[in-house]
């Protein structure tokens, strides 16, 4: 721990470096405000070229968790348009997380953080900091990669939290106060400062980390995949994603198909398994999510079971873990394993219902709590929709799975297990569907507690905009998750079933997390008057909702069903 509040009348006490200084910049302990004590540091920078003034705190190697806590009194700003910092984070010589106030008008407080590509993304605090007052910031960090958590408390209160910010690092390096560089010019007095470095809690093994959506993949810019051949993309190690992790969720679109086909998903560098994740017509744009484990190489491989070529695109949302799931509400990935066929038997009639035993099967043990599968409805006779939900319960007022007469049609289920070890599946239509099931993996029983464990709540519905009004075109609609029906108050992620109603253009929705830079991003792609779904796993926004984006010319009504969440 570093902890001064200057009475010592130097700024290099208490684990800090000499202060840096260049131009007309200066730096030095002052007697003229003081929030306790006699003295706090004095940081002035001029507009003049090459002025600059700071000092930092170099940390011990290894740490990825800082506390940052101090007050501050901006006296004078400089330039409108600019800025006067408060707490910088550095990997390096990479500054990559830092809070500051914003010069001109009313002096907002914003948080800036620098993704793994470089681009710098600005998150205004929703407080204004006048000049000559003295104000307490309080700055949590842990870098995480891409599921790095950053917090901000102004005077006691939270502004801002969030466990999904996207940084390309795992470790902090350096503290900094004060300026870069003469753009940041104006006077600022700091005082009683304490920086708290360590390491930080991992998660355990089989939880889940969100982050915001990241495109991973994307053929357009190179060639499409070709006909019965394999593309394969790296995960583990990029984008701030760790080196190791047990798996992946990513939606995987198809566009520009050139015949009829499906895509499986499975680990680099493992055999191909009989399964499909997504399920396409020639010039279809369809997407699916997946959930599948990395190879040894850190690689996922996607192959086109097609006589054409198709692009793909895969944004990813998140990844589970690396390690032996123990806890509750862990994820054990399995390899694509055939649950369910009624081709081999007989289709499934309209309103009926068939129940597939998971429990002790296909390597999914007795104590499993929740069960994640591959969906696809086949060679159906009329218009409908699928409902999965745990055995022995009351069906619910949600769909999984949405299709029109002769078309097949996948999507991701992740549902409660019954009392009696079983899934069931109906068949809300006037005609008869064949049903196809591949397991995609397990979520473990017992009560979870674990950050990133998984609750699974059974289908209920969070957002229908039917009896209010369809989100318009270019448009968004956020939603309450964090603190509704029993949800924690700063939950990680949520996911959901998303349903489009038969929109009267062609479009895709964008989920992510609210408050946020949307993502280029498609969850769920849609033609004019097609009613389509797909599951989706999106992080929460620090206000507890979840936005979604309408990128089509026409109005569309969504629907959104959960099916459970992540804890925080």
């Amino acid at each position: 721990m570093i902890a001064t509040n200057f009475e010592s009348g130097s700024l290099t006490t208490a684990g800090f470096a000499a202060a840096f200084t260049a131009g007309t910049g200066t730096a030095a302990v002052s007697s003229a405000q003081q929030h306790s004590g006699r003295c706090s540091a004095y940081v002035h920078v001029t507009t003049d070229a090459g002025s600059v003034a700071n000092f930092s705190a170099p940390l011990p190697a290894g740490n990825n968790e800082v506390y940052a806590d101090g007050w501050f009194n901006i006296t004078k700003e400089g330039v409108a348009g600019n800025n006067v910092p408060y707490f910088r984070f550095f990997n390096g010589t990479t500054r990559f997380i830092d809070v500051y106030r914003s010069n001109g008008g009313v002096g907002p407080m914003w948080l800036r953080v620098a993704a793994p590509d470089g681009t710098l993304r600005y998150t205004p605090m929703k407080v204004n900091v006048p000049l000559g007052t003295w104000h307490h910031i309080v700055t949590h960090v842990v870098a995480n990669g891409a599921s790095s958590t950053v917090e901000v408390i102004f005077d006691g209160k939270l502004l801002y939290s969030s466990k999904q910010i996207a940084t390309g690092f795992t470790a902090v390096t350096k503290m900094q106060l004060g300026a870069e560089h003469r753009r940041q010019a104006g006077d600022s007095f700091i005082d009683d400062v304490v920086i708290k470095a360590g390491k930080a809690a991992a998660q355990l093994p089989g939880t889940f980390a969100p982050i915001a959506p990241q495109r991973f993949l994307d053929t357009r810019k190179t060639v499409p995949v070709g006909a019965d051949k394999a593309v394969s993309f790296q995960v583990a190690g990029a984008n701030g994603i760790p080196a190791n992790v047990a798996a992946v969720v990513f939606n995987l679109t198809v566009t520009e198909a050139k015949s009829i086909g499906y895509i499986t998903a499975y680990p680099s560098g493992t055999t191909k398994p009989d399964a499909s994740n997504v399920n396409f017509r020639a010039n279809q744009n369809v997407p699916n999510l997946v959930t599948v484990k990395v190879g040894a190489d850190g690689k996922v491989a996607l192959f086109n079971r097609s006589s054409g070529t198709t692009h793909l695109i895969a944004d990813v949302t998140g990844y589970y873990v690396t390690g032996t799931p123990a806890t509750p509400g862990a994820f054990q990935s399995l390899a694509p394993k055939r649950l369910l066929d009624t081709r081999s038997t007989t289709a499934l009639a309209g309103d009926a219902t068939v129940s597939l035993l998971v429990r002790g099967t296909n390597g999914i043990p007795t104590t499993a709590s929740a069960v994640v599968f591959n969906l696809t409805v086949t060679e159906p006779t009329r218009i409908g929709y699928i409902t999965a939900y745990a055995s022995g319960s009351k069906r619910p007022d949600a769909s999984n799975l949405n299709f029109n007469a002769g078309q097949t049609v996948p999507n991701l289920v992740t549902v409660p297990i019954g009392a009696d070890g079983r899934v069931t599946l109906l068949n809300r239509s006037f005609g008869r569907s064949h049903l196809i099931a591949d397991v995609a993996g397990y979520y473990l029983g017992g009560t979870p507690t674990a950050t990133g464990a998984f609750k699974a709540t059974g289908p209920s519905r969070i957002l229908d905009t039917r009896p209010s009004a369809a989100v318009r075109p270019d448009s968004t609609v956020s939603f309450q998750i964090a603190g509704t029906t029993g949800i924690p108050a700063n939950v990680l992620g949520a996911v959901f079933n998303l349903t489009v109603v038969a929109p009267p253009s062609i479009g895709y929705i964008t989920a992510y997390p609210s408050g946020s830079t949307r993502p280029d991003a498609s969850n769920l792609n849609f033609s004019a008057r097609q009613t389509v779904a797909n599951l989706v796993s999106v992080p929460v926004g620090s206000d507890g909702k979840v936005t979604l984006f309408n990128r089509s010319s026409g109005s569309s009504h969504l629907i959104a069903d959960l099916a459970g969440y992540f804890l925080p």
